[in-house]
This record gives C-alpha cells, structure tokens and sequence, in this order.
C-alpha cells in the first residue's frame, strides 16, 4: 500500500470516526433515547436529565466526569462490576454494601442417587444441614416443569382469551341491543375451520378440563423429576463463600459445589450435566474448536489471497471498468481485504457460543468468557498467522517452490508490508 492508499485510508477511517461521534451525541441527548444510555438511571426511577443538562454529554465531556466521579458514583452509574474493575486497576482496597442473592447461594451439581425412601431434595437439605448445620438455610433443587409449564400456560391463554372476549361482549351491548352478541371462534386449524363454539363457555370448559391434569402433573414433578442439581442457600456471605470452596465429598463425581451464577444467568437445562458428561463434552469441544480453527486457516488464506484489486480484476474482468477509476481504485485497496475478513468472521462468534453452551457450562456469563477465550486463540492463530504468512506465501508460491531454503528471508522482508492491513482491520472493527 503505498502513501496516498494510507492517507486516504485514514482520512475515510477519521471522517467516519467523526460522523459516528456527531451521531451520537446528537442520539444520546433526545429524550426518547434515555432508556437506551442512561439505563442504570431510569432503573433506580431518577431522571436521567436532573442535575446534568443534555449538554454535558459530550463527546469529551465524560473524561472530566470520570476523572471526577467518587466511588459512589461510579457504583451508582455503572453497578459494582465497574466499581471492583476500577478498585483493580487502582490496587485500592474498597468495599461495597449491595447485596446480591447469588452471594448467600452456592449450586450443586453431581448429587447422587437418593435411596428409595427418599427424595433429592431430602437428600440435600439432609446432607447439607449436617454438614452446615448452623448456617444451612435451604436447599432448592432443580426439577424439569415442562410439561406443568405448558399446561399452565395453555390454562393462561384460555383466560386471556375469555377476558378479551368478555371486554368485546360488553362492548357489544348497546340500547338498542342490550344483550349484545357473544363472541364465536372456530375450533379447528388457527380458527379457520371447524365447529363454531362460544369463546367464552369454551374457554371455561377447557380450563375445568386442565386444572385436575396441572394438579397431577405438579404432584409428579415434584416426586419424580427432580433433577440432580440444587441451588443451596445459607445464612451469610461468609458461608456461602466458604462452602464454594470447600470439598465435600472424597469422590470428585459427586457433590460438586461451585459459586452459585445471577439466578437470570443461569442455564438450567446445563445443570442436571452428570461431571462425566461435561467432560466429555468439553473434550469434544475443545476437537472441535481446534478443526475450526485449523479449516478456518483455508478460507482465511483464500480471502487474503483473492481479494486484492489485481486479483479481482483477472477473475472479474467485467470490474475493471469501476475498479480502475483511481478513488475507488485507492478506496478498494485500502478496505476490500479488511471488509471481506471482517463479514467472514462475523459468523464465528455465534457459533463459538453455541459450542460453548453445548459443554454444560451453568451460566450465561461463564459461555461468553469461554467463547471469548476460544475466539482469541482463534484471531491469534488465523487472523494474525493466517493472514500475515498466507499473504506472503500465496504471492511468492513460485519463489517457495523454486528455492525453499530462501523462505525465512522473505518472509523477513515481506511481513513488514502487512502492518497497513491489520492497522486498518483495526480501524474499521
């Protein structure tokens, strides 16, 4: 890439830097916007408005404010996360007061098999409360509720239905016809076809029906689909902590016992995963990760080698018309590389997350960091070595070949010239 490529490439980078930023500020001080940046605020029900202005957030104006802020602030603005976040880079010993219910929890996987006279959720609190018993609170073990759950939510469709159809029947009243006009609906496929019944006297049916089957399936829940896993609350913070990271039990297969997750992170269909199972999982994960990343190397290369103007006009004769006008012959060299890695790797991430979940990992948090390190490895091993060496080697194959001891010393002098790509691969990411 030569100068003129480099300045046009960060003149566009910086004009659009520019724009994004006008964008906005003029976005963040509209009203209507509020709950999209400053939704802490609006949570703890204050005006996101008092005592700031809608001038103040500038695109600068943060720094002083930050600069500014007493740990009361950043807790209030950003959550205790920040808080601990800055308190670490600081090296700071603080504290904070907020109480959060996953604290006083730990879960527990891997409970074993009950004896016959007695259920999973006996089991734990027994085990439990012997060996805490003056800081065991309770035990709540998970239980599959599918099939109550659906039940119930076909018993709160059909009351919905009846207060809709009521709030049409009332309407329906009128002087001169005081007994108004029951609403119908049909039976059959979206109520398109089948016999025509009244809304109301249907729905009440339908919900005397299901009552004594949700009062069944409720008592065969809790008797046998209790699974075997359980979230364990004790009295104190203390406690809980101090039973995270205690060991109890001399078989590492049972009565795994971590830090319980947020209960809105939690996975629940990961829990009841048997230690054996989630090993093997991750073993198969971890295979499939490693051809991801090894197969990813060939398109990878492929995108590095393809997409440079010289190439796309021999395999596209028909562009060379556009591509040859020099704006956008300067405007292609500097961003067509970049842009078509970065829409290629905008798959990866998504499918490293379902990877992720498929191990048996209990939180939502703890997938995300686990894709987030399997991504890394990813960018180091294909993004950096894959475009940085394939490049070289897809436009010299013919030097490799002809003399392969002289492929240290290209390499040597050619990988310099790959630093504009990655600058601009950062620019624009």
């Amino acid at each position: 890439m030569d100068i003129a490529s480099f300045v046009t490439s960060f003149l566009t980078s910086f004009i659009i830097f520019v724009v994004l930023v006008l964008v906005f500020t003029w976005l963040s001080r509209r009203p209507g916007n509020a709950p999209v940046y400053y939704p802490n605020v609006l949570l703890r029900g204050l005006d996101p408005w008092e005592g700031r202005g809608r001038g103040t957030r500038s695109p600068v104006g943060w720094i002083q404010q930050a600069i500014a802020a007493s740990e009361a602030n950043v807790v209030a603005a950003g959550g205790v996360d920040a808080a601990v976040y800055l308190v670490f880079l600081s090296s700071a010993a603080r504290s904070t007061s907020d109480v959060k219910p996953e604290e006083f929890a730990v879960l527990v996987r891997d409970v074993p098999i009950p004896p016959p006279d007695q259920s999973i959720k006996d089991s734990v609190d027994s085990y439990f409360r012997a060996l805490h018993p003056d800081t065991f609170y309770k035990a709540m073990v998970v239980t599959d509720i599918k099939k109550a759950d659906k039940i119930f939510q076909e018993i709160e469709g059909h009351k919905q239905k009846i207060a809709h159809a009521e709030a049409v029947y009332a309407e329906s009243k009128t002087a001169n016809k005081p007994e108004g006009t029951k609403p119908t609906h049909k039976t059959g496929f979206l109520g398109l076809i089948g016999k025509k019944v009244d809304t109301i006297e249907y729905c009440n049916e339908k919900i005397k029906e299901l009552l004594p089957k949700l009062e069944e399936e409720q008592k065969n829940t809790l008797s046998e689909k209790q699974q075997r896993a359980a979230i364990v609350v004790f009295n104190s913070r203390a406690a809980a902590a101090s039973a995270s990271q205690t060991l109890h039990a001399q078989m590492f297969d049972k009565w795994t016992v971590t830090e319980a997750p947020e209960p809105r992170e939690i996975i629940w269909s990961n829990l009841p995963v048997k230690i054996y199972d989630r090993n093997t999982r991750r073993s198969v994960i971890y295979f499939i990760v490693f051809l991801t990343v090894f197969f990813y190397l060939i398109p990878i290369s492929a995108i590095s080698a393809v997409t440079t103007l010289e190439k796309l006009r021999q395999k596209l004769p028909f562009l060379k018309v556009v591509v040859d006008q020099p704006i956008v012959k300067t405007v292609l060299q500097a961003y067509l590389p970049q842009l078509a890695l970065i829409v290629f790797l905008a798959l990866l991430p998504a499918l490293l997350v379902f990877v992720s979940k498929s191990e048996g990992i209990p939180s939502q948090s703890h997938v995300v960091r686990a894709a987030s390190g399997k991504y890394f490895y990813f960018i180091v091993f294909n993004v950096f070595l894959g475009i940085t060496i394939s490049s070289t080697l897809f436009s010299a194959l013919k030097t490799i070949v002809d003399n392969p001891p002289g492929i240290i010393e290209m390499l040597g002098s050619s990988l310099p010239g790959s630093a504009t790509f990655f600058l601009t691969f950062v620019a624009l990411k």
